[in-house]
């Protein structure tokens, strides 16, 4: 009796399937063995955590072999409006190079059913918006030609090599001594790549056209062929000198899966997939900044100093503004004195590094002051819907440390 009363009666052990938001504790041991033994250990409860604790990811994951127990994790953000965020990062050129590292979709495993729609809108949107604006970028250049295999029934010359096969049917047996049936490569425009994007685009279209002009990319379009038959995607291989494509024919395949996926599965089904809400805020925190900054400071993202011992988000130089800015997709920063120790080592050990207080010589106060701390502020995700800009006028001060801030930044919701 002792044993069946100390059963775990939550939504897991009963039906094999969990549903949480980012960043809850959870308290089933049976779940907390399952996730450790899952490959998908690291993204679910982050990759330098032991604890029970989920990280910054949300998706769903399957955490067997067999397919029969899968988490689901939403953000803690209700109604977060992911297509505004995605929108709003991919404006930028140099923001899109490393987009695909925020998310990714599995298409080779089972569909999971994800109990409600808003994770499968936000999935639509995000590789969408992804793929049209690297094809927009990719258009400036005109469309990439590959070599074709075409077969021709040739009037008195020969082009690559002749198909004996072909040739004896159609003119030898027949007399048409003028004719040689040829096989060869032709550089074309439509090629299989230009086929998948071209798929990929009106898929797109159907989906968000109207709020995004897809169709203003469909021009580039009229000379290539609507045929595409799935087995070709996974036969496709890039021509060497096209690297540039790859993401891009990428992203266009998943767009293609996914709604085959949609097509073929029962409704709030989708393939496992995770986007890293902590990256995605540190992207749309870069966008932001430029939006407001860029022809006041000079911006540096990503800094590494001392042999990439220490990586920065954010060094920000002018005259008026001088910062070592860091992004923390955390809650408790939305508490009037609320921070976390740890956030406030790691910034602190960067205003000690010399190469990065070097940066910092503009300041009036470097050069009067050896003793010189650069001013240091946290960004973090606000409830206030004020806070839509970076306005450091608005930023608060950690009282406990010298010369250290806290900033809010508004996430879009749905209306």
């Amino acid at each position: 009796m002792d044993n069946l009363n100390s059963q775990c009666e939550c939504e897991f052990c009963k039906n094999n399937s969990a549903l949480f938001k980012e960043h809850n504790i959870i308290n089933c041991d049976s779940l907390i063995e399952c996730i450790n033994k899952s490959k998908y250990r690291e993204y679910i409860f982050g990759k330098n955590s032991y604890g029970n604790t989920l990280s910054y990811y949300i998706g769903a994951f399957w955490l067997d072999d067999k397919y029969t127990k899968n988490i689901i994790i939403n953000p803690k953000i209700e109604n977060i409006d992911f297509m505004k965020m995605f929108s709003k990062c991919l404006s930028y050129s140099n923001i899109i190079k490393g987009f695909d590292e925020i998310y990714s979709i599995n298409f080779e495993e089972p569909a999971i059913d994800y109990k409600e729609n808003k994770l499968i809108k936000g999935l639509d949107a995000l590789t969408a918006i992804h793929f049209l604006r690297m094809l927009e970028l990719e258009l400036h250049n005109g469309l990439k030609r590959n070599f074709i295999r075409k077969e021709e029934n040739l009037n008195s010359k020969i082009k690559g090599k002749i198909d004996f096969s072909n040739h004896i049917k159609k003119n030898i047996m027949t007399a048409r001594n003028d004719r040689v049936y040829c096989s060869y490569f032709d550089y074309d425009i439509n090629c299989l790549e230009n086929r998948i994007l071209k798929k990929a685009l009106k898929i797109c279209y159907s989906n968000i056209g109207s709020i995004y002009n897809s169709f203003s990319c469909m021009s580039f379009f009229s000379e290539v062929s609507d045929e595409l038959h799935f087995h070709e995607l996974h036969n496709i291989k890039l021509n060497s000198l096209y690297k540039k494509y790859k993401l891009l024919i990428k992203l266009a395949i998943n767009i293609i899966k996914l709604k085959i996926y949609k097509d073929s599965s029962k409704e709030n089904y989708a393939p496992p997939f995770y986007i890293d809400m902590s990256l995605l805020f540190e992207k749309y925190v870069y966008v932001l900044l430029m939006d407001s900054l860029k022809d006041k400071v000079e911006i540096l993202y990503q800094k590494s100093v001392l042999n990439n011992k220490f990586v920065l988000d954010f060094i920000i130089k002018g005259d008026e503004y001088n910062y070592i800015a860091d992004t923390k997709y955390k809650e408790i920063y939305q508490n009037k004195d609320g921070y976390e120790k740890d956030d406030i080592k790691q910034l602190s050990s960067y205003s000690r590094i010399k190469k990065v207080v070097e940066h910092f010589k503009n300041d009036k106060e470097y050069s009067n002051n050896d003793n010189y701390i650069p001013n240091c502020i946290i960004i973090y995700p606000s409830n206030n819907p004020n806070n839509i800009n970076i306005d450091f006028e608005k930023k608060e001060e950690i009282n406990d440390f010298i010369n250290f801030y806290k900033l809010g930044i508004y996430i879009p919701r749905f209306d």
